[in-house]
């Protein structure tokens, strides 16, 4: 029964109770069960060690390794209770057959060819019927009362439904409720160690193991000087003290002992030595029971050889000692200091939880502060938003007012003269770049400028170009008549002379057909001005045409041109122009320019900082000379691999390369990765909309099936690279 104050279910006795075990008939031959029984074990004896005809071992290997732990590594769960077979008669227990009895057998060298089972086994046999009254304790008191090691448990009917042994017993139960963490090793370790020497017969062992009871031998080695002395097949008994305490080096169990017999091997002539379990697992008498259970579990062992600080053997722990924990009578003074231990935890326990209790306080005073800061937040977010929702409606007045700008621009649009309609589907082009591209720097500003020139200058510069000519003739004109009147009127009228030196005829003569000169020489600038704006925006080439690339380009220098010439404050950028031999590019020549304004003003932007530079300064100095701003604009053809070819002569075709570099600061790695992302810029906030980049990616890539990249590293500039195909074929 159970000792009170301990758990109910820790002590039940169902959870050691194996119902995996062998059984055999009474009938059965000897030699058949001990097949039976030796066929679950896992002894280490390979086959070519053993002499067919004298059945001994090969004495010319090195050591042979016959460990009882590796029939303990098997899984419990599944295999039978090793050591042991149930002897039935149909459904009734007549007997058990163990490891101990066929080491008594062999012991007495029984033949037991013509034996059987039921000749062999004791009865009556020790069972235990299945109760939920039974404990442990109940199976312990049996082992201890009748020398037993296998106790079988059976049903109201007597049919066996498992076995208890000190192993399962073990298994069963946790190590916390047998206490072990508060026990020696020491406290139950056994010191009248049965040891022998290396010498010894396993035939020997076996008689011994039966003599004193016992399921192990540990075999021995003495002192270094005493090993002169040491008698073959020594055995000794006595108790273990420092000064004669030898050396363990090996086991041998009950279970070799058995495999030896299944195999029909000569023990009188196999020595301790050739098959003894090494290397041993050992402890220390100071070591926890704790340590050993673990040690036992890790290692599969049912036995621990207990060592001193020398390594001399001090005594030896197994299941059954270890078990001892379980005496009823040491048990109230163990539960005695738990609870008190259980007490000192509670007080612990009630200041963790005075603690907790604090902290909660904490907690919510601090859930208090961030509910009044969250009540603030939302506060500030609904005036924030009041104050963005009349940003937004002043903004949509602002749209508002420039949809009625644009509305009257095109009612003044309509009315125009008949020889403007080219330029008016050039505006309404720009015009539908700025409706998908708002806010972009470089479109807003070109729309703008090419409104204003084609409205306000291009009419009156064709009158005025127009009547250049006639003017300059009709003064030439007038300048040969006042020469006729001068070499025929002789009278010398006053009037008349005073008026010529009044206007200085002379000079009007020499200065009145340069001034004419000069207003011709304007007016066709104004008009090359205008071509090149017209030439840049290409707002009356809406599909793609085939152009001459370098004329784009240099139109957009030409529009760019107050920006790169000199000023007080800057220095003036040196345009470096190396063009190839360009056939014809079919492109959308308006879009492809815009490319090259928003390339080209990124470079004029990056070079801000060298362009102010004191030039007297280094005028002097070649090395400082080189550190001018420089723009190179460089055209080629590459040819590049045809991959969609329709035709097997056009293995390859022709793509066209221009690269824009400055000299500037260049940029960082973390930059260049975010080039051509929509809004993305390093200019200051109002200087740009980070749109440039990105809408000339959409055009080279998209439109023309180029590609676009840059390379660029800092202190050294940058360079970007357009490529386009020189024909755009059925891509568009």
């Amino acid at each position: 029964m159970q000792p009170p104050g301990l758990p109910l279910q820790s002590l039940a006795l169902d959870p050691a109770i194996d119902p995996h075990f062998l059984s055999v008939t009474p009938d059965t031959p000897l030699l058949d069960a001990l097949a039976l029984m030796s066929q679950y074990r896992a002894c280490l004896l390979p086959s070519h060690n053993l002499n067919s005809e004298t059945k001994i071992l090969d004495r010319k290997q090195e050591e042979i390794a016959c460990l009882d732990s590796q029939w303990d590594k098997f899984d419990h769960k599944t295999n039978p209770v090793p050591g042991c077979v149930l002897v039935m008669e149909k459904s009734r227990l007549i007997g058990v057959f163990t490891e101990r009895d066929i080491v008594r057998l062999t012991a007495r060298g029984i033949p037991w060819q013509s034996l059987k089972i039921a000749d062999v086994v004791k009865q009556p046999v020790i069972e235990l019927r299945q109760s939920e009254d039974y404990d442990i304790f109940t199976a312990l008191g049996l082992f201890r009362q009748y020398r037993i090691r296998h106790l079988p448990i059976v049903c109201d009917r007597g049919k066996p439904i498992g076995i208890v042994t000190y192993d399962s017993i073990r298994r069963a139960l946790q190590p916390v409720n047998l206490l072990t963490r508060l026990r020696f090793v020491k406290d139950v370790m056994t010191t009248q160690v049965i040891h022998a020497t290396a010498t010894t017969s396993v035939l020997k062992l076996a008689q011994i193991m039966t003599d004193y009871q016992i399921s192990s031998v540990v075999i021995t080695e003495n002192r270094q000087e005493e090993r002169d002395n040491e008698e073959e097949g020594e055995i000794s008994l006595l108790p273990l003290t420092s000064h004669l305490s030898p050396f363990p080096v090996g086991i041998v169990t009950e279970r070799d002992i058995v495999q030896f017999q299944a195999l029909q091997l000569d023990l009188s002539r196999m020595l301790a030595r050739d098959v003894m379990s090494t290397p041993l697992f050992c402890l220390q008498p100071s070591d926890s029971l704790w340590l050993a259970h673990q040690t036992m579990q890790k290692y599969h062992v049912r036995r621990l050889i207990i060592t001193g600080n020398g390594g001399e053997l001090v005594g030896i722990v197994s299941q059954t000692s270890l078990l001892k924990v379980l005496n009823p009578a040491d048990m109230y003074g163990v539960i005695e200091l738990l609870q008190q231990a259980v007490e000192e935890r509670t007080w612990e326990l009630q200041e963790t939880n005075e603690q907790l209790r604090h902290e909660v306080q904490e907690r919510k005073k601090a859930e208090t502060e961030l509910r009044i800061a969250r009540d603030n937040l939302k506060i500030e977010v609904e005036e924030r938003t009041a104050e963005l929702t009349q940003t937004n409606l002043k903004l949509q007045e602002d749209i508002q007012e420039r949809k009625r700008v644009e509305t009257a621009l095109r009612k003044s649009e309509a009315k125009l003269q008949e020889q403007t309609k080219k330029l008016e589907q050039a505006l309404q082009e720009v015009r539908s770049y700025q409706s998908k591209l708002i806010q972009t720097e470089k479109m807003s500003s070109l729309g703008q400028m090419v409104a204003g020139v084609a409205h306000e200058i291009n009419n009156p510069i064709n009158f005025i170009y127009g009547n250049i000519a006639y003017a300059n003739q009709y003064i030439q004109d007038i300048m040969r008549l006042l020469e006729i009147y001068q070499k025929y009127d002789r009278q010398n009228i006053p009037e008349i002379q005073k008026a010529i030196q009044d206007i200085d005829l002379n000079f009007i003569k020499n200065d009145l057909p340069k001034l004419i000169n000069s207003m011709k020489v304007g007016a066709d600038r104004i008009r090359d001005l205008v071509v090149s704006l017209r030439s840049f925006s290409r707002l009356d080439e809406a599909e793609i045409k085939s152009v001459n690339i370098h004329e784009g380009l240099d139109s957009t220098l030409l529009i760019l041109q107050n920006q790169i010439k000199a000023t007080p404050i800057h220095s003036e950028i040196q345009i470096i122009k190396e063009y190839g031999n360009l056939p014809l590019v079919e492109c959308y020549p308006g879009q492809l320019n815009q490319v090259f304004m928003n390339l080209i003003g990124n470079a004029i932007d990056a070079l801000e900082e060298l362009r102010q530079i004191n030039l007297d300064r280094i005028q002097d100095d070649k090395q400082e000379l080189e550190k001018l701003p420089k723009i190179s604009i460089t055209t080629e053809i590459k040819q590049v691999k045809n991959e969609k070819q329709t035709n097997l002569n056009s293995l390859t075709k022709s793509h066209l390369i221009v690269r824009i570099a400055d000299n500037g600061s260049g940029m960082s790695e973390e930059v260049r990765e975010h080039l051509f992302d929509p809004f993305f810029t390093t200019k200051p906030v109002g200087k740009g909309t980070g749109l440039g980049l990105s809408i000339s990616y959409q055009i080279v890539v998209k439109k023309h099936g180029g590609d676009i990249w840059c390379n660029s590293t800092p202190g050294q500039g940058t360079e970007f690279i357009v490529e386009i195909p020189i024909q755009q074929g059925s891509r568009h």
